[in-house]
């Protein structure tokens, strides 16, 4: 992968957008998620001077579940199962925060790719970045960069839990139901502490990342501005 001023900002959300699959308290894990995503998504409109509104920023960032009433109320009623099955199945989580990390890096990856373009918000609204961004990670797939971070995840399990476990800390002094402001406060607080603890895992998956050629992230660019209907 070409070296980019944004690379490892990606990385470092990805990365920590990857550790919530290991928050032990489903809905708050999602939560906390859509935290990460959504301050990735700022971040490198800030670096390209570019202001998104709420609601682009909301379109760019989120699961496609994610802040609907259904999603809520779906979460709400498995809340039990799916606390039943993160003890007996925990091992699974790491494959899910694999795949998270990838699929937030390559998210991120395609968006720096069109704000430097100017793709967004020139040409094209954030429903169609978004619905095109979706289109070309299942067209090309994630899986030279996602064998990549599950080898660096694998390396790194003592460091990954440790840094979920100081968010952990932070979101079990909220009070009452949690909602995404107060979610969003708890994670903000211990986010330097959390970087700092995972900062040998964002030099260990950058340098794996780096290793994965440079045709593929090219494709990436290409089937991006295909989709975007952009020649």
């Amino acid at each position: 992968m070409p070296e980019s001023g944004n690379q490892r900002l990606i990385i470092t959300h990805a990365v920590l957008t990857g550790l919530t699959p290991l928050i032990p308290v489903p809905i708050v894990d999602d939560l906390v998620k859509s935290y990460f995503q959504r301050r990735l998504v700022r971040e490198l409109s800030r670096v390209c001077a570019i202001n998104p509104t709420e609601p682009e920023i909301r379109t760019l960032a989120d699961d496609p579940s994610s802040g609907c009433l259904a999603g809520c109320l779906g979460g709400a009623l498995l809340l039990p199962f799916k606390l039943i099955f993160r003890k007996l199945f925990f091992f699974l989580e790491w494959k899910r925060a694999a795949d998270t990390v990838s699929r937030t890096f390559h998210h991120g990856f395609l968006l720096d790719c069109a704000l430097k373009e100017g793709w967004f918000p020139g040409k094209r609204n954030a429903f169609e970045l978004r619905a095109a961004i979706d289109a070309v990670c299942r067209e090309v797939g994630t899986g030279p960069v996602e064998r990549a971070v599950s080898l660096t995840l694998v390396q790194s399990k003592a460091t990954l839990k440790s840094a979920a476990n100081i968010l952990s800390r932070s979101l079990k002094n909220l009070s009452g139901k949690p909602d995404a402001v107060r979610v969003a406060r708890a994670a903000e607080s211990v986010e330097a502490e959390e970087e700092r603890k995972i900062e040998g895992v964002i030099d260990h998956l950058q340098k794996s990342i780096q290793s994965v050629p440079e045709d593929y992230f090219n494709r990436l660019r290409s089937r991006l501005a295909t989709a975007l209907g952009i020649g």
